[in-house]
């Protein structure tokens, strides 16, 4: 299946950017019932990071799957095997996009206290030919982009219940990403990013 004759929306293509955008790549009802066996599935972590001398912890909960450890935050990850429920979920979203993946990080944000900052998924373990792919389960949040070069000038997707937004290469050297606060929200957010992770 070639990817650009599909009916996939193309949210921009600016400032060396390709994003995608699957508004249900699995319908509600599938969504629902991945994001129940996945939450009580996953052996959730809330890590604790050294930032100017002092200890913080990650606003979200996260687990690392896949055939390599991955070190992000400075925390290393020392991958846990794919269980059969996230090999599903791997084999749909790469039948969709004709890429391969072989890492997985997982995201989850219990309220709309958690969050990411501004990052991008440039670490040296990455693979800078690859796709990032990043699927959301339950609670709808804000995903903002901004170019490197041009802060103040964001663009905001509202990453949808069993949605998919992929991540062309070279989006990750030129912009930056992040999941901000949302006061009042009290449902989980669960995110699936597939990710190419270079080694042996």
């Amino acid at each position: 299946m070639d990817l650009f004759e599909e009916d996939l929306p193309i949210i921009f293509e600016e400032g060396k950017a390709e994003i995608f955008y699957f508004s249900e790549f699995f319908s509600k009802k599938e969504a629902l019932e991945l994001f129940q066996e996945i939450n009580t599935q996953v052996d959730w972590k809330r890590e604790t990071i050294v930032m100017f001398g002092k200890k913080f912890q990650i606003p979200r909960d996260t687990a690392w799957f896949g055939e390599r450890s991955y070190i992000y935050s400075g925390i290393k990850n020392e991958p846990s095997p794919f269980t059969p429920i996230l090999l599903k979920v791997k084999k749909a979203i790469e039948n969709k996009t004709n890429e391969t993946f072989n890492s997985l990080l997982i995201n989850r944000y219990k309220s709309g206290n958690d969050k990411v900052d501004w990052h991008s998924d440039d670490e040296p373990e990455l693979s800078k030919k690859s796709s990032i792919a990043s699927l959301t389960l339950g609670e709808p949040r804000d995903f903002l982009m901004r170019h490197k070069g041009k802060r103040g000038d964001n663009k905001k997707i509202l990453l949808e219940n069993g949605s998919l937004l992929l991540m062309k290469p070279p989006t990750q050297e030129f912009w930056e990403h992040s999941i901000p606060k949302r006061s009042g929200l009290k449902e989980t957010r669960i995110n699936l990013t597939f990710r190419n992770v270079l080694g042996g």
